[in-house]
């Protein structure tokens, strides 16, 4: 379905995107500051593990991501272990945050 201005992409040239620009991972962190739990976006499997020995209980699928069952800052503090910094934010009562990693 097109709307009046916009380009036909075909999916073939979306090949061509790299994952990773500038020798960065972005992964993004969504919860809430009154949850006992928060989602975590954009992870490798080594990571999941890592973050699931840490908070037991976690790993339950959510789409696109891995549910953690710690609040956002304690997930938040567990990424920046594992190398991430928060580079920004978005949200009031639910929040996104998104990280990046130097790879």
């Amino acid at each position: 379905m097109e709307t009046k201005g916009s380009q036909n992409i075909l999916t073939s040239n979306l090949s061509n995107i790299p994952i990773a620009e500038d020798g960065v991972i972005y992964i993004a962190i969504k919860g809430s500051l009154h949850a006992n739990d928060s989602s975590v976006f954009g992870l490798r499997h080594e990571e999941i593990k890592a973050i699931i020995q840490k908070f037991p209980g976690s790993g339950s699928n959510v789409v696109n991501g891995v549910t953690i069952k710690a609040n956002a800052l304690q997930a938040i503090n567990a990424l920046c272990q594992l190398g991430y910094k928060v580079i920004c934010s978005t949200g009031e009562t639910e929040i996104t945050w998104t990280l990046q990693r130097d790879i």
